[in-house]
């Protein structure tokens, strides 16, 4: 499927850049003027060429911004508000695609040579068609959305600095943050305060095992996890934790001594320890591995089968069915190590972006901002999600990464987990694995966090694991974009 992609969407890049090729030609022969310049530099992306008059409604009709949206949890109604928004904002027309395959739908459209001007969906998919997209110069560089200094006053702090919005990590702004999520560990907070409270929640890990111990004999496991992927935040933080900001930033860039450091060690040696089956619930990788059956691991946090699991907000929405009323989640961040001064937060951003060949480039980019206003910024904080099973409306917030907008949340544990992650003491980081060029039959996600169910059934060894993940870092440096 991703070769399938991958040769489409390459034949087509040559043939534009063969059509734009033979129209500067035509046009310098033209006007009799002479230029030179080197193109190496030159990507896909950076190659807007239109029609003059045809991006900036010159001939009278009314534009038609196509906008393509992942169907997932935060439903259809808040797209559909958003662009009735835009619509009336700028006097415009938005023809929305929602698909809950997007991937799928998309690739059938490049493959005919018809491409949306604005699309959401994130990296980290099951699909990889965002980093595919990315890889073949098919996304347009939007730095210049985020030069706009007004906006920037408007964004948090570091935002945009990330490889989720610099996927190659040249200072390159490809991908626009538009939502953000502190993650961590969520766990029953009846368990650790109140009238029924029964244990300290930890903050380093070795309370964090200690604690492990003392659940053991009341027959609770430690941990679990929905999915191997929702480990992602957890070594993204961990990484941060043992080694600090710089550290971590060179490690998402592939440093070579990533693995060998002594804090990669010690990060692999934690987590290792972590999802074996002495502290993770024993049903963990069976139910990971079945249809559905992530969210039976995550009902075992909410039955107290289990007293932690990495996960985001959306988890209250995701489990509303099947949580009693008096229930109460709670999150925390992934422990630091005994000494650690501060503690580290990941901070799972959601993005937009813009396909090198969008037909309406300029108001694709004039959405983007405007997913950052006053007024998107309400609707989303406003969204609401129908339970298919109860058919009520609950409250899904959506928060956009734009400061005050989480002071804005009503209080209770989704609003505690953004104040928790600027509060003193915490450092929150963001960023994804920088992408690379396309490596025949090397799987990322496969190599760094499938392997953790073979860590989990004992298929592989700690030494194997740690040897697999600085192979691919030699692999991966060595493909940086």
């Amino acid at each position: 499927y991703h070769l399938q992609i991958r040769e489409e969407l390459a034949m087509k890049m040559k043939m534009v850049k063969k059509l734009v090729a033979m129209a500067l030609v035509s046009t310098m022969a033209l006007s009799g003027l002479a230029a030179c310049g080197d193109t190496k530099e030159e990507k896909p992306a950076a190659d807007t060429g239109k029609e003059e008059g045809k991006d900036n409604g010159e001939s009278g009709e009314k534009q038609t911004l196509k906008l393509a949206a992942f169907k997932g949890g935060n439903g259809e109604k808040i797209w559909e508000d958003i662009a009735a928004a835009f619509e009336e904002e700028k006097g415009v027309e938005v023809e929305l695609e929602m698909s809950s395959e997007l991937d799928k739908d998309l690739t059938k459209s490049i493959q005919k040579g018809e491409f949306p001007d604005v699309v959401y969906y994130n990296l980290g998919q099951k699909s990889g068609f965002t980093e595919t997209m990315l890889k073949e110069g098919a996304i347009a560089d939007i730095s210049d959305v985020f030069a706009d200094e007004e906006l920037k006053g408007r964004l948090l702090d570091g935002i945009t600095d990330g490889t989720d919005a610099q996927p190659f990590a040249d200072g390159k702004i490809y991908l626009a943050p538009i939502f953000y999520t502190p993650t961590g560990f969520w766990y029953n907070k009846n368990l650790f305060e109140g009238e029924n409270k029964k244990y300290d929640l930890p903050t380093t890990w070795e309370e964090f095992f200690a604690l492990g111990d003392a659940a053991k004999a009341d027959g609770v496991s430690l941990f679990t996890f929905p999915q191997s992927g929702y480990l992602d935040a957890t070594i993204y933080s961990m990484l941060a934790q043992a080694g600090g900001t710089e550290f971590y930033q060179k490690a998402i860039k592939y440093d070579k001594d990533t693995w060998t450091s002594e804090e990669g060690k010690k990060v692999l040696d934690t987590l290792g320890k972590l999802v074996s089956p002495e502290y993770t619930e024993k049903d963990t990788v069976a139910n990971a591995n079945a249809d559905g059956g992530f969210k039976i691991n995550q009902q075992n946090v909410i039955d107290n089968k289990a007293l932690f699991m990495p996960n985001g907000n959306w988890v209250i929405g995701e489990m509303a069915a099947s949580t009693p009323e008096d229930f109460r989640w709670g999150m925390m961040p992934a422990p630091k190590w005994e000494g650690d001064e501060t503690q580290t937060m990941y901070t799972f951003t959601e993005q937009m972006w813009i396909p090198a060949e969008a037909e309406n480039m300029d108001l694709a980019k004039e959405f983007i901002k405007f997913m950052y206003s006053d007024e998107v910024v309400d609707l989303m904080l406003a969204n609401k999600v129908e339970n298919k099973e109860t058919g009520e409306k609950v409250a899904t917030p959506i928060v956009s990464p734009v400061l005050g907008a989480s002071d804005k949340l009503e209080d209770g544990v989704v609003k505690d987990t953004y104040t928790l992650a600027s509060s003193e003491g915490y450092n929150a980081v963001a960023g994804t694995w920088a992408t690379t060029k396309a490596i025949d039959g090397f799987d990322m996600k496969g190599t760094v966090y499938g392997a953790i169910d073979a860590l989990n059934t004992g298929d592989l060894t700690a030494d194997a694991y740690q040897q697999q993940l600085i192979d691919a870092w030699t692999k991966c440096l060595e493909n940086l974009q």
